[in-house]
């Protein structure tokens, strides 16, 4: 890309000029990927998705002229993105099952089964969204016989998922990590209750 001054990025930005935008995404790929990596929240968002995120929030915020020329428009897209991972990180941090239990993420069985917390959960599950009773469904291998949940023999990973509701793998992964943060506030209640 030819060297462009602040100006002409900021309006090749407002005006939606695709070289201009790909130019700034493909310029903080590297530092944004990092940046989630230092933040360890990659479980529960990608650094595409930030960066595409990023994006929409600059233009959004060079259309409403809430950019005050303070600072590069390239600095304000990296703090951007740097807010978007913070406000991740700030979300995540304290969800006890993602937190101390990575294997949920990560491999095809987990140990709630044999504590009790899973009959815990299930109970609180029947309360949720369609959209996360059904993820959940999948991820954990459950079955809804009328109201009662039961567990059955097969649970799906994120590629196995994805196929099924028809999204991408880091979609499905996403999905998953926002229903189960849910359900994980329901249950911090529930045992805060007790």
């Amino acid at each position: 890309m030819k060297r462009t001054t602040e100006y002409e990025l900021i309006e090749g930005i407002k005006n939606g000029e695709k070289e201009i935008i790909q130019f700034i995404m493909r310029k903080h790929a590297a530092s944004v990927k990092k940046m989630v990596n230092e933040f360890k929240i990659e479980r529960y968002i990608q650094a595409e998705d930030v960066i595409q995120d990023g994006m929409v929030e600059l233009l959004i915020n060079l259309r409403e002229n809430k950019f005050k020329g303070n600072s590069s428009v390239m600095t304000y897209y990296y703090s951007i993105c740097r807010f978007i991972c913070l406000k991740h990180y700030n979300k995540f941090k304290d969800v006890y099952p993602i937190t101390d239990h990575p294997e949920i993420m990560d491999r095809e069985t987990c140990d709630y089964e044999n504590d009790g917390r899973l009959d815990r959960l299930i109970d609180l599950l029947k309360h949720m969204k369609k959209e996360c009773i059904e993820i959940i469904n999948l991820r954990f291998g459950l079955s809804q016989n009328g109201q009662r949940f039961e567990q059955i023999v097969t649970k799906k990973g994120f590629d196995e998922i994805s196929k099924t509701l028809n999204i991408e793998v880091a979609n499905a992964r996403q999905r998953f990590t926002r229903c189960l943060h849910a359900l994980m506030v329901e249950y911090q209640g529930e045992m805060a209750k007790n």
